[in-house]
């Protein structure tokens, strides 16, 4: 009996411990019971990823290796005539010395505003500062375009090392023809990017 006591005595001063304990705050709970998140890199396509379509596979190729000739390679310029009036979202503008409606090589780029890389331009340092690959699509016919900003027939989002560097390379069989950088603002800028601009997936964002 004596055991039995000891052992009921004990358990009521577990008890009474328990029950004077702070409790825990909602922000413990979740921090508890939470599992561990995976990093960011594990929720997107590794950039070593292949559709089995030459002309999106030599461009994933170019940008995987990370070397800018090999992305510069791929690159498939539109030649325009250039403007002596400087307005964003037009032509290319003229550089000094240059005539209005001189042909120029250039990269069409589209963020918030519109713009041109000419070719000279495109040197060791145009680098995409991107860690994954989100998705690749047909391009819908409903996608901006026009003669200074051609579409791709395919067009591949890669995930930047942050929010500003988020990009959509439009491709044809010539290689990239225009860049896309994803400024739009919202809660999830790549699957918005998607949902307008995707006529049928060939590359589904990773679940």
């Amino acid at each position: 009996m004596k055991v039995h006591s000891q052992i009921v005595c004990l358990w009521l001063v577990l008890l009474l411990l328990s029950a004077c304990a702070p409790a825990a705050t909602s922000t413990e709970e979740s921090a508890t019971l939470a599992p561990q998140s995976t990093s960011t890199t594990d929720k997107f396509h590794s950039l070593d990823t292949r559709t089995g379509i030459q002309e999106i596979d030599a461009v994933l190729d170019a940008v995987e290796r990370g070397d800018p000739q090999k992305v510069r390679d791929e690159i498939h310029y539109s030649t325009l005539a250039c403007k002596t009036v400087n307005a964003l979202g037009g032509p290319p503008p003229c550089q000094e010395g240059e005539a209005e409606g001189t042909l120029v090589e250039v990269l069409p780029i589209l963020g918030s505003e519109g713009g041109h890389l000419r070719k000279e331009d495109i040197k060791d340092s145009f680098v995409l500062d991107v860690t994954g690959l989100y998705a690749v699509y047909r391009v819908s016919e409903d996608v901006f375009s026009d003669a200074n900003y051609p579409k791709g027939d395919y067009g591949v989002i890669l995930v930047g090392a942050d929010n500003s560097s988020n990009v959509i390379l439009h491709i044809k069989e010539g290689g990239i023809v225009r860049i896309d950088y994803l400024m739009d603002g919202s809660p999830d800028p790549l699957a918005s990017a998607l949902e307008r601009g995707a006529a049928k997936l060939i590359l589904a964002p990773n679940q």
